[in-house]
């Protein structure tokens, strides 16, 4: 049995157009059809529960707060029975005429197989020369990555066997855009890899979904996949947050000072270096919220108490930041001197609690 997962975020004018062309092509076969929505604004989950009372086929899973391409494609392929598992947009560019040369090839290797816009006879379609150079490097830098390779890892219009799935599963990473690369890195070398040549096809509806993060994010999965395994991203994403927010927390201070001009010596510099340490706290967790830690990202009411949660867990590294800067300060050192040094003090603290108590799942 060949389950099909199309991965979806605001496609509800494509799925109607879509699922009836899926049909038709896997005719004679068994099938079932897994949408994935990642609770697209559009209701793109609802016009697939509408479709699925005329299609028995189809299932829909709607996603609540959890977001992301390949952690969609596995939860899909997670809940499927069948045997093959399969995977392909839902904006009608990937040949649906190849789905059941796909299923036929990793029936009889138990291995992989994919729609290829680079082998012999694909193409492109009608992509402008940037986006084109773009994918080319991309490629270049993958397949050095890769224990297995194809003429086009990056390709999204895949099918695997289930079992080679599930050996692999417990090495993928569920961030990013391109799981097909993830899997051709983590699955045996000796795995068998077929290509099929298909014409990258024009959108059907909507808007492409190839943006500045979507790039960002092949770029820290390549991190990740090497330098990664020895130095987490997620801690060099808050070091980074972190030294912005030193930053903030230095120029806030200066502001303050400037603003509380003519105060107690002592009284004006630790209430600047308090507003400083709040300003800090704040702009630090919505950085890490919206970037460091996206893949479990705090949203509605969950990011107000994530916030809370997120002051309480730095409030300690508040202290011994404003205690470290003020002795420094006492002690004549340069005003600038104490401020960094007691941000550093604190920024050590914040990392380890807040991975313990406001991001737990990270």
């Amino acid at each position: 049995m060949l389950s099909l997962v199309l991965p979806t975020f605001n496609e509800a004018q494509n799925l109607p157009e879509l699922i009836p062309r899926i049909e038709a092509a896997l005719e004679g076969l068994e099938y079932e059809i897994i949408v994935v929505d990642d609770d697209s604004p559009d209701g793109t989950w609802r016009i697939g529960l509408e479709l699925a009372k005329s299609h028995p086929s189809l299932r829909v899973i709607r996603r609540v707060g959890r977001r992301g391409l390949s952690s969609a494609v596995i939860e899909g392929f997670l809940a499927a029975t069948g045997d093959v598992l399969a995977v392909m947009d839902a904006d009608g560019q990937h040949d649906t005429g190849l789905l059941a040369q796909l299923y036929e090839s990793v029936t009889r290797t138990q291995g992989i197989a994919l729609g290829s816009r680079y082998a012999e006879g694909g193409s492109v379609g009608q992509w402008d020369e940037r986006r084109h150079l773009m994918s080319r490097v991309a490629t270049q830098l993958s397949l050095r990555l890769c224990a297995v390779k194809v003429a086009d890892p990056m390709s999204g219009f895949f099918a695997i066997d289930r079992e080679l799935f599930e050996r692999t599963r417990p090495r993928l990473n569920s961030k990013g855009f391109k799981i097909l690369l993830d899997l051709l890195v983590q699955i045996p070398k000796d795995t068998a890899a077929e290509e099929f040549a298909f014409t990258f096809g024009s959108r059907m509806h909507g808007e492409s979904k190839l943006s500045g993060r979507v790039q960002l994010e092949f770029l820290e999965y390549l991190y990740d996949v090497t330098v990664g395994r020895l130095i987490p991203l997620t801690f060099v994403k808050f070091c980074i947050v972190g030294a912005f927010g030193v930053l903030v927390h230095l120029a806030v201070f200066k502001l303050a000072r400037h603003l509380l001009e003519g105060t107690g010596d002592d009284f004006g510099f630790r209430l600047s270096k308090a507003v400083a340490i709040e300003v800090a706290i704040v702009s630090n967790f919505l950085l890490n919220n919206v970037w460091t830690f996206s893949h479990v990202r705090l949203v509605g009411v969950d990011a107000l108490t994530g916030f809370f949660k997120f002051n309480a867990a730095c409030a300690l590294g508040a202290l011994a930041d404003l205690a470290v800067a003020d002795y420094l300060h006492r002690s004549s050192t340069p005003e600038t001197v104490a401020v960094l040094a007691g941000a550093f003090v604190g920024a050590l603290w914040n990392y380890g609690m807040n991975r313990l108590v406001t991001w737990r799942a990270a």
